[in-house]
C-alpha cells in the first residue's frame, strides 16, 4: 500500500510516548469521552493543520488528506469507570479482544482482515495492515473509507438485489444493515456475498457483534467495506 511514510513518522513522533493507561472514560450511560486527548489532538494539529483524531472505545485513529488514502490506528489498552461510591476514576485493562494478544484490538482487526484475506473475502473490509511498534505500542495502518454516518446520501442498490436481501433477512441469513448487503450484492456478487454470510455465520461470528452505522461504510469507488470489525468485548 502506497501512502506518506514520512506524515505517519511524524505523527507518531508527536504523539509519542503514550501514557501507560491509554484509553476513555466509560460513563454510566455508556457514552465514552477522552480523559485528556487534547495534547494528541494538538501534537496532531502541529504536525499537519488539516489533519484530525478520532477515538472510539477500543481504539484512536489519525486522519490527514495528505496521508495518501490512509489512515492511522493506534490502540487503546483499557478504558477508566468511575467509581459509583466515591467519584473516582478506575482503570481497567483490556483482557478480551479476540486476537493473538487479548489487550490490542487493532490487533485483532489486523489478524480478522489476514484471514478473510485467505478466504478470498478481504473485499468486505477495509485493508489494514501492521506498521510497526513504537514505544512497545502497536501501530496499524488502513485505507481510509467513508462511515455510513459521514454520508449525505445513500447509495441506492438495484430493485433485485434489495429484494434479495429482503428475503435472506426473513429466513435469517442477513442480521446487518439491509441496504449496505444489497449493495454488495450490486458490487461482488452473489456468490461472494453468500460465502460472507457463511463466514461470519460459521468461522467468524465475532466479527459482526459490534456492527453500527459508524462500522459500515462505503470506499471512494463505491464498493460497501466494514470500517471497524474487531468487536468490543470488554
Amino acid at each position: 500500500m502506497t501512502f506518506n511514510h514520512k506524515l505517519v513518522d511524524k505523527f507518531l513522533e508527536a504523539i509519542f510516548p503514550l501514557p501507560e493507561e491509554f484509553g476513555v472514560i466509560l460513563q454510566d450511560d455508556e457514552e465514552i469521552e477522552p480523559v485528556d486527548f487534547s495534547y494528541v489532538q494538538e501534537a496532531v494539529v502541529d504536525a499537519d493543520p488539516d489533519a484530525d483524531v478520532y477515538f472510539g472505545m477500543s481504539k484512536l485513529v489519525i486522519c490527514s488528506p495528505h496521508l495518501g488514502g490512509v489512515v492511522i490506528k493506534i490502540p487503546f489498552n483499557g478504558f477508566y469507570y468511575v467509581d459509583e461510591e466515591t467519584g473516582e476514576l478506575i482503570w481497567n485493562d483490556f483482557t478480551w479482544a479476540t486476537g493473538s494478544d487479548n489487550s490490542d484490538y487493532c490487533l485483532t482487526e489486523f489478524e480478522k482482515y489476514k484471514r478473510l484475506r485467505t478466504y478470498g473475502l478481504d473485499c468486505f473490509v477495509a485493508k489494514t495492515f501492521f506498521y510497526k511498534v513504537k514505544s512497545g505500542v502497536r501501530v496499524f495502518i488502513q485505507e481510509e473509507v467513508s462511515s455510513m454516518n459521514d454520508l449525505y446520501q445513500t447509495h441506492k442498490p438495484s430493485q433485485k438485489s434489495s429484494d434479495l436481501v429482503k428475503k435472506w433477512r426473513e429466513e435469517g441469513k442477513v442480521h446487518m444493515d439491509s441496504e449496505w448487503v444489497a449493495n454488495c450484492l450490486d458490487k461482488y456478487g452473489k456468490s461472494k456475498v453468500e460465502r460472507f454470510l457463511y463466514y461470519c455465520a460459521n468461522i467468524d461470528p465475532d466479527i459482526l457483534e459490534d456492527m453500527h452505522d459508524g462500522n459500515f461504510g462505503y470506499r471512494y469507488n463505491e464498493t460497501p467495506v466494514l470500517i471497524d470489525f474487531s468487536n468490543y468485548a470488554d
